[in-house]
């Protein structure tokens, strides 16, 4: 009894819970898009990086939740560090929202 009652414990997990798995995926997909247009941004119109870190930073502290904090922290630094030679303020205030969290 107890070791069902232990197998079934992780079924309420939220790693498990599809709309915990959901709400991340959709946090990952509007990451990743303000990462394509950061990306695009560094050729076409780099004059727009400050509101696009702006907007990833955001993004990252709302989904910091469903990601994990030091998910979170990875992905601001690795940012930070490709934007880093074309917008120093920009990695700047990457790195800056990465050491606040945790």
């Amino acid at each position: 009894m107890i070791a069902a009652a232990l197998a079934l414990g992780g079924c309420w997990n939220s790693s498990n819970n599809p709309i915990s798995n959901g709400n991340r995926l959709d946090a990952e997909a509007r990451l990743t898009a303000i990462n394509a247009n950061m990306t695009i941004a560094l050729t076409s119109n780099p004059g727009s990086l400050s509101q696009l870190t702006q907007q990833y930073i955001t993004e990252v502290q709302n989904s910091q939740a469903l990601l994990g904090a030091d998910e979170a922290k990875q992905r601001l630094t690795d940012t930070a560090a490709q934007l880093a030679t074309n917008c120093s303020s920009c990695a700047q205030s990457l790195n800056t929202a990465a050491a606040q969290i945790g």
